[in-house]
């Protein structure tokens, strides 16, 4: 199951707000860079920053070019932020996915005599840096690179772009081409970012993820995956049903983790244990 995903992985009220709008650029205009790192992580200045963030969403898994349903889909992200420098945030992540019966939204254990186990990765660490945009410097793409994580894989550019007058989204594409233990694994994934630029308060950052490759033991070729989450604050603000399984059987997850000496310990049970 560790081929079937690579997962990668905003609002202002009068209490709360993310890092202020660049003062050079028009009201409804942001240093984007800062307010994705905000958005993303926690990590930040406005009222808005969070020692972690949360990534709760659902979809289903589709077998192609069929379009029947194999699985309904749920889990989460969460995250913390580091500064490192002036321009570069280090991201610590968790994720954790559960495949569901689509008639019955029980937790999937087996699929035609097959077991099926959840998506999950116990850490990852991404370098977020600020890139350039000489038109307009308050547009900056961010550059995402793994630096550690079961996967090392190319990341591209993050951009940044207006949908309308009230809607910035921020574009995460991913193209995968590595050779695993199971042999070469292809796919590719875009994670779309939102944010509400009136900050209605009612419209939290809210994220669109899709996805096309092997799921196995569903689909060896090319099942495709369609995820709509949203962005918490707190362990407790999750679904009970979620919250339930994770404090029984998945207690790692409740938070992200603390930094490098973390997950290299981690790393150094991988490497021990053979598994994840």
């Amino acid at each position: 199951m560790l081929q079937l995903a690579l997962w990668l992985s905003f609002f202002f009220t009068s209490t709360w707000a993310f890092s202020a709008p660049n003062p050079k650029s028009s009201p409804n205009v942001f240093d984007t860079f800062d307010t994705f790192i905000e958005m993303r992580t926690g990590f930040g200045k406005g009222n808005g920053a969070s020692e972690e963030v949360y990534w709760m969403g659902e979809g289903q898994l589709y077998d192609s070019p069929s379009g029947k349903i194999l699985a309904n889909v749920d889990g989460f992200d969460v995250s913390r932020g580091i500064e490192i420098a002036d321009g570069h945030v280090r991201q610590f992540s968790r994720k954790i996915f559960w495949f569901r019966d689509p008639g019955t939204n029980e937790i999937m254990t087996e699929y035609k005599g097959k077991p099926v186990k959840p998506i999950k990765y116990d850490w990852q660490v991404f370098d977020l840096k600020r890139g350039e945009n000489e038109a307009d410097p308050s547009m900056t793409p961010i550059l995402p690179s793994v630096l550690k994580g079961p996967r090392l894989v190319p990341c591209m550019p993050v951009i940044p772009r207006f949908a309308g007058k009230e809607q910035m989204m921020f574009q995460c594409p991913l193209f995968i081409d590595v050779e695993t233990h199971f042999g070469r694994y292809q796919a590719w994934e875009f994670y779309d970012y939102i944010i509400d630029t009136t900050f209605n308060e009612n419209r939290p950052p809210s994220l669109a993820w899709s996805r096309q490759g092997p799921n196995p033991p569903f689909n060896a070729d090319s099942g495709v995956m369609h995820f709509m989450g949203h962005r918490l604050t707190s362990f407790e603000d999750l679904p009970e049903h979620i919250q339930k399984v994770v404090n029984e059987d998945y207690p790692l997850f409740q938070s992200a983790p603390d930094g490098m000496e973390e997950v290299e310990m981690l790393e150094a049970a991988l490497q021990t244990n053979g598994k994840s």
